[in-house]
């Protein structure tokens, strides 16, 4: 037992030791064929585009690229994709099962998959490369083959075409993202390299902001807007129903002839998609369309419907010309005067699933914004949909913008547009120098497509800068998952030892783009190149003066060891020159000058609030730069003032790293540490904060009082309290942070009807943070006199019925001071000889009369005294007193 478990262990410690090796001598760089896949969210009714997305992959062994014709050959090896699970979420995505309608729509919109497997689940891509849950969906994750591509474009790849993913993991979540694993094996099944790749695909594409129900007028169907339950069915209902409404209006004789050639309801493609049965599909209640069965499309090679009555234009004619005077809800501007991404983020995945995240649509320009649109390459909507060109095939190329060296360009070494006039998207840039450069006549004559050069050893571009759309570094995680694991680092694939295993050539600019090795090996041999051939070659990269330039950056934190400077250190984004070690080209002196300093800084502000921060430096003409972007921001940078943007509802800390370069030496964070790292900025961004008084409304008597209200918000949240009515005032307190309990009166209610007065928090940015209704009850008038109870004198008897002997308004039943001189009746001699003797019923003036008849004279009855001395001064005496 214990030979054979030797023997066994002996065994499996050979094969390790046999894979590390091949492990070490070989490499393998994968990649998706576009930065995104797009697919329909639903089938039922009509498909643009199903799920189908490509991975293309370029296998290395010993340096030497995997051809049919080298050997070891390409056919020597077999690869192979299956899931493996988020880093972020832990889930994988290996099957499509039950996350769409695609199953039960497919054979329709593609029947030739009836003829192809009349068992046809989720799982089976259209080009016969298979989810790799196929074989058990949410159980089994078996490795599906790849095939190899010797002539093909692109050529010398292995390629599996048509994978059908979705962006719903095996938990039903959401992602966009979805990494898949690529292994390739040797002959003796042997795994010699393997690489971690993003599969990005979404269904956001989406048409609801115009055509859901009730949105744009315009684009109302005849008959009314289609209203459904479901957002996604109603939209799209209206669409078809709009579609037929146009076609029989517009192109009566083609419409009718390519319904009949499709098979499709005379009536159109409404009454298709929600009362005809397919009948080679049991089971399926409608017929929904493939718009590329009659609109051509290159992205599924289908071209468009002809017939005698004429030609069905291009899917990318239809869509985006007809779309380009389209005024979209919420803005002025029609889609093609937009000169940002916003016009096609309406449609194309972009408010959520963020496909324009590599290098180029990543940069940000100084006030924060993008600093390259979808228009800065492809121009407008009109330009995109234009008859004339073909769609996913006439597309910008590199060299538009990356026009040349340092020393030989189109007047600078890379642009932010394509087009010579980006404002009128005239003509694209034609380059003086092809050093970046896509192939001519690739794929096809008269098309230069990136997606489809090669460079470097035969290797594809996409191979070392990634996916279009998604050229490294890119702003998710997930598509630098490759690189990290391949160099380091992300960015572009630039070591040159990832693929040259057995050792970096010894070469002065036979790298990609001409470039030379960048290791300690150039560092000690480099000053000797310069002695043979000088320093023209150098310049194109470093500059006319060889101070560097943005071609000169190092893609990676880099370490050197440099004569007497001792270890010198670069970190990604840093500037080399041929001042960063030694002073300048003819000089053998090192530059011990010093470096310039920065520092690490810290900012807060509330959500959706910039914020400035002036970054730190010393020494002088230093150029700052952003070198990272933060995550949930972006930040625009002038001179040495850099503004933070928060996105959108996004709390808590960001950061972004940050440096300088004065001609000669990169920032450093203190004083001998020799460009060890950059310095970062950390941005707290506080919660939006949130208010609210309680009760929300309060209901008052018509008489004066006193209340009390919670004012609920976070303990940093200043505010301010404001009434809107005179007779509602804070009494405490009106003014403070955080939450409190809220002090406030209601003055008597002098009016017949009721009154609304608002309470209103006023809080930072938002001027009505929170609100309370005070409601007060309407004045009660007793005895009808218009007066109210409340400030009536009198409220038991009107004042127009009883005697008024000083003419105030007020009858003296209740008028504490009937002859107005300012002295209460009870106290004023003179009006015994005024009112008693003188009164109604008295006109002899006999001492003793009875006023109010009830056998009492005047001068001796005790309740009149009470009725009508005992009161206070009456409203006339407070009007006419001091």
């Amino acid at each position: 037992m214990r030979k054979t478990g030797f023997l066994i262990l002996l065994t499996s410690l050979l094969g390790l030791m046999s894979h590390q090796s091949q492990a070490a001598n070989a490499v393998l760089l994968g990649w998706n064929n576009l930065g995104m896949h797009c697919m329909d969210s639903r089938y039922a009714e009509f498909a643009i585009l199903p799920p189908y997305n490509t991975i293309e992959a370029q296998l290395i062994v010993g340096g030497k690229l995997m051809k049919a014709s080298t050997v070891p050959n390409a056919a020597d090896y077999t690869l192979s994709y299956q899931a493996i699970v988020d880093p972020v979420s832990g889930v994988m995505n290996s099957t499509s099962s039950g996350k769409s309608d695609w199953e039960t729509y497919a054979p329709t919109l593609f029947p030739v998959l009836k003829t192809f497997n009349p068992a046809y689940t989720a799982d089976m891509g259209l080009a016969g490369c298979n989810m790799p849950g196929i074989d058990s969906p949410y159980v089994l994750n078996t490795a599906q083959p790849m095939s190899f591509q010797p002539a093909n474009s692109p050529e010398n790849t292995y390629q599996a075409e048509g994978v059908p993913i979705t962006p719903t993991d095996d938990q039903g979540n959401k992602n966009t993202y979805p990494l898949m694993r690529l292994v390739a094996r040797d002959a003796n099944n042997a795994v010699v390299a393997q690489t971690d790749i993003v599969l990005p695909v979404s269904d956001e594409m989406s048409c609801k902001t115009c055509h859901a129900a009730n949105t744009n007028d315009k684009a109302k169907p005849a008959g009314g807007w289609i209203s459904d339950a479901n957002q996604e069915r109603e939209y799209r209902l209206n669409i078809l129903k709009l579609h037929d409404d146009t076609e029989f209006a517009e192109h009566a004789a083609l419409y009718n002839e390519a319904l009949a050639a499709k098979g499709l309801d005379p009536a159109g493609l409404y009454a298709a998609a929600t009362t005809d049965q397919d009948p080679a599909t049991p089971g399926v209640q409608v017929k929904p369309m493939l718009c590329a069965a009659c609109h051509s499309s290159e992205a599924l090679g289908a071209p468009s419907f002809s017939g005698a009555n004429g030609t069905v234009p291009a899917l990318t004619q239809s869509v985006h010309a007809t779309h380009a005077t389209v005024t979209a809800p919420g803005s002025s501007l029609t889609l093609d005067s937009s000169d940002n991404r916003a016009a096609c983020y309406d449609c194309h995945p972009g408010s959520k699933t963020r496909c324009l995240r590599g290098a180029m649509g990543s940069a940000v320009a100084a006030d924060g914004s993008m600093e390259m649109q979808c228009q800065s390459c492809h121009g407008n909507m009109s330009k995109v949909g234009d008859s004339h060109r073909t769609g996913w095939l006439e597309e910008p190329t590199c060299q538009s913008c990356h026009t040349g060296t340092a020393t030989n360009n189109n007047g600078k070494i890379r642009y932010s547009s394509v087009f010579n006039n980006p404002l009128t998207y005239d003509s694209q840039r034609v380059a003086v120098n092809q050093t970046f450069a896509t192939n001519a006549d690739t794929p096809a004559p008269g098309l230069s497509l990136y997606r489809f050069s090669k460079g470097h050893g035969g290797l594809q571009c996409s191979a070392c800068h990634g996916s279009t759309h998604a050229e490294f570094p890119s702003s998710h995680q997930n598509d630098n998952i490759r690189n990290e694991q391949l160099q380091g680092h992300a960015g572009v694939t630039v070591e040159c030892k990832t693929c040259h295993t057995a050792g970096v050539p010894s070469t002065t600019d036979g790298g990609p783009h001409g470039l030379h090795p960048i290791d300690q090996n150039w560092v000690g041999r480099h000053g000797d190149a310069v002695e043979r051939s000088g320093t023209t070659g150098c310049k194109g990269c470093h500059g006319s003066d060889l101070h560097g330039t943005e071609l000169s950056r190092v893609q990676g934190d880099r370490s050197f060891s440099v004569e007497s400077l001792g270890t010198v250190k670069f970190y990604r984004g840093g500037t080399v020159g041929c001042y960063s070690c030694h002073r300048g080209p003819s000089s053998e002196s090192m530059n011990t000058a010093a470096y310039p300093i920065t520092a690490d800084v810290s900012a807060s502000t509330a959500a959706g609030t910039p914020v400035n921060l002036t970054l730190p430096v010393t020494g002088t003409g230093v150029t700052m730069r952003i070198l990272k972007q933060p995550q949930h921001g972006t930040v625009g940078l002038n001179n040495a003032v850099a503004t933070y943007f928060p996105e959108e509802g996004f709390s808590g800390t960001d950061s972004f790293l940050f440096a300088g370069y004065d001609g000669a030496k990169n920032t450093v964070t203190s004083t001998g540490n020799k460009g060890a790292v950059p310095a970062t900025a950390t941005i707290t961004v506080n919660a939006a904060c949130s208010y609210s008084l309680q009760p929300g409304s309060q209901a008052a008597a018509n008489s004066a009082g006193s209340f009390s209200a919670t004012l609920a918000t976070g303990a940093n949240c200043a505010w301010q309290l404001q009434s809107d009515a005179a007779w509602l005032s804070v009494t405490s307190p009106t003014s403070g942070s955080g939450p409190a309990t809220i002090q406030y009166n209601v003055a008597v209610n002098p009016a017949l009807n009721t009154r609304i007065g608002n309470l209103t928090v006023l809080g930072g940015s938002n001027q009505n943070a929170a609100q309370l209704a005070v409601t007060q009850a309407a004045g009660t008038d007793g005895d009808g006199d218009g007066v109210v109870d409340a400030v009536d004198n009198c409220t038991a008897l009107a004042n127009a019925t009883q005697l008024d002997s000083n003419g105030d308004h007020f009858g003296n039943l209740c008028d504490a001071d009937l002859n107005n001189d300012c002295k209460t009746n009870s106290l004023d001699l003179g009006l015994f000889k005024s009112v008693y003797g003188n009164a109604a019923g008295n006109a002899d003036l006999k001492a003793a009369a009875d006023m109010n008849g009830d056998g009492n004279v005047n001068s001796l009855d005790l309740g009149l005294f009470k009725r009508i001395y005992g009161k206070a001064p009456g409203p006339s005496a407070q009007a006419t007193c001091p």
